[in-house]
């Protein structure tokens, strides 16, 4: 890990440089490659939130990515993540007394540290992804990530916890979780030619740290599509209603009717509290506020209507 100093105005960079290797033994297309490297950069523009978190003094001011290295055979990419970091407490430029120098520099000084979180806390993030990606394929729910990932937490280089399992959990619960899993589907794609390679995150020394061993990598799609909210609402005013059934005691049973501007379809009708069923009864054809309950159709893919909310009369 590199570093450079500008203490005085609230400014360090630090370097942290590790490699990702892909173990196919056959040669990956340049389309994959580049999804992979853009997938890569995504990823790691999410770690300074790990950075924060093991470091509640520290604010990240900035990150960027860049390629050392990269060479096909087996895929190796020697990647580096510059993270330009500061005192939270202090605006960016602004001058920084002894204490807060002292902060910042013993956060630099614990390089296997910061190693640690970069690489860790990207495993992390990928192993969410790919499991956001596969229970969207199979159509069940998110399994948690591989327990050497998130349950033991996140170390620092002497061996001592900095994150907790269920600090890392709460940081992976908060991004983006259509992103993530896009994200680390495109991060699997050099592999995708080969059904027994494997990825490995591995430190400046190259010795491996996080494996994505070729059983699961196998399991993640080679594209990804978010699913489809089963079930929508719409508010819409002014809508033509016209009422085939009617309840004149009743206000959740005993109406349908059709929206003809929307659908022609017949659909169950509510009405809202401050409709009295009584003087709506017998009546034909209204103007009304509405709100449209639609549920999602898998083999049309499509929204269709189920139930209609009367709201107001208009």
């Amino acid at each position: 890990m590199q570093t450079t100093a500008t203490l005085e105005s609230n400014e360090i960079i630090v370097e942290t440089e590790f490699t990702i290797y892909y173990s196919t033994k056959n040669i990956v297309p340049i389309p994959k490659i580049i999804d992979a490297l853009k997938s890569i950069e995504n990823i790691l523009h999410k770690t300074p939130k790990f950075v924060e978190a093991a470091y509640p003094g520290i604010k990240v001011y900035d990150s960027q990515v860049f390629i050392n290295h990269l060479e096909s055979g087996s895929l190796d990419i020697k990647v580096v993540l510059r993270q330009i970091l500061g005192d939270a407490k202090y605006e960016r430029g602004e001058k920084l007394v002894d204490d807060a120098k002292k902060l910042i520099k013993d956060v630099v000084s614990d390089s296997k540290t910061m190693n640690n979180i970069v690489i860790f806390s990207m495993g992390a993030i990928v192993a969410t992804g790919f499991n956001y990606a596969i229970a969207t394929k199979n159509a069940s729910q998110p399994t948690q990530a591989p327990v050497t990932i998130v349950n033991n937490g996140i170390m620092n280089g002497s061996g001592t916890m900095i994150l907790s399992p269920d600090e890392t959990q709460k940081i992976l619960e908060k991004l983006p979780q259509k992103q993530v899993a896009k994200d680390a589907v495109n991060f699997a794609k050099p592999t995708k030619d080969d059904p027994n390679s494997s990825i490995e995150l591995q430190d400046d020394s190259h010795i491996k740290q996080v494996t994505f061993d070729s059983k699961y990598v196998n399991q993640v799609p080679e594209h990804y599509e978010p699913p489809e909210q089963e079930q929508k609402e719409e508010l819409l005013k002014n809508q033509d209603v016209y009422i085939y059934a009617s309840d004149r005691d009743k206000t959740n049973s005993g109406w349908a009717g059709i929206v003809p501007d929307l659908f022609e379809t017949r659909v169950n009708f509510d009405l809202a509290d401050s409709i009295n069923p009584d003087k709506l009864h017998g009546k034909r054809k209204i103007k009304a506020n509405i709100i449209v309950h639609s549920k999602f159709n898998k083999s049309k893919r499509s929204y269709i209507p189920s139930k209609v909310t009367i709201l107001e009369i208009v």
